[in-house]
């Protein structure tokens, strides 16, 4: 699972940068990838999902621009019963985390320096 932070401190470059590291990790891996657009509701076109051997076909825009809330990317998971490998969430980290971690790795993938309350945090250039 790839959740992806569309909120309004999230810049266009930013996104641009955001997609082309999830186009670089889908050429990588051979894994079912399902992708989760987020501000502080999940984007009501998504979820994308692509096959290992199926190219991530996004919409040009991403909704988004308002403020961020993590959970219902969580939520969702839960909600659906996803019991996912892993969730990689590409943010900038400045928003409203669920009180507690869940059951699966989170990698947050973030840009600038705002640090996360659990999960491991990867910094982007």
């Amino acid at each position: 699972m790839i959740a992806i932070d569309t909120s309004g401190s999230v810049s266009e470059r930013d996104l641009a940068e955001f997609i082309a590291e999830i186009n670089a990790l889908k050429g990588t891996l051979a894994v079912r990838t399902t992708l989760l657009a987020c501000d502080s509701a999940l984007a009501t076109d998504g979820p994308w999902i692509a096959e290992p051997w199926e190219p991530l076909l996004l919409p040009k825009q991403l909704a988004g621009g308002g403020g961020t809330d993590f959970a219902p990317v969580f939520d969702w998971i839960e909600h659906e019963g996803r019991r996912p490998d892993a969730l990689v969430y590409f943010t900038d980290a400045d928003g409203a985390f669920p009180a507690r971690p869940p059951d699966y790795p989170v990698l947050w993938l973030v840009k600038g320096r705002a640090p996360v309350p659990w999960g491991r945090r990867i910094a982007l250039a």
